[in-house]
């Protein structure tokens, strides 16, 4: 299944945002995403740790968004979101279940917002 198919069969599902963090989301889209420890809470923490090791994740901080770049969303310095891009928009996780927002929305409700891309270092072998 491409990228595409899968984001739009998850669009409208159901999703647990109780027993779910926002961020196993983000990792059944991008399987190869770093994965962050703990809660919803700890999200800015884990963004300030990626941040600072974006080498050691794969990750590159981008202000271009394109389809399959982590999304982090929040207020002020605080994090406390995360999405994924795909189509001028942002699919994430609610109450209401999986959902698809255009970027002018995402940034009424979310007025600070990071880009990752997951980058993959591909080592051959002889």
């Amino acid at each position: 299944m491409t990228f595409e198919e899968e984001a739009n069969s998850l669009i409208g599902l159901p999703y647990d945002a109780f027993n779910a963090h926002c961020w196993d989301l983000v990792s059944t889209l991008i399987p190869n995403a770093p994965r962050p420890q703990g809660t919803a809470k700890t999200l800015t923490s884990s963004v300030k740790h990626f941040k600072k090791e974006l080498n050691a994740y794969n990750l590159q901080e981008v202000d271009n968004y394109r389809n399959k770049d982590i999304i982090i969303l929040g207020k002020g310095d605080i994090f406390f979101h995360a999405g994924v891009f795909y189509n001028n928009g942002v699919i994430h996780a609610s109450l209401y279940g999986v959902v698809y927002q255009d970027m002018s929305t995402i940034k009424k409700l979310y007025p600070n917002i990071k880009g990752l891309r997951v980058w993959l270092l591909l080592k051959q072998t002889y």
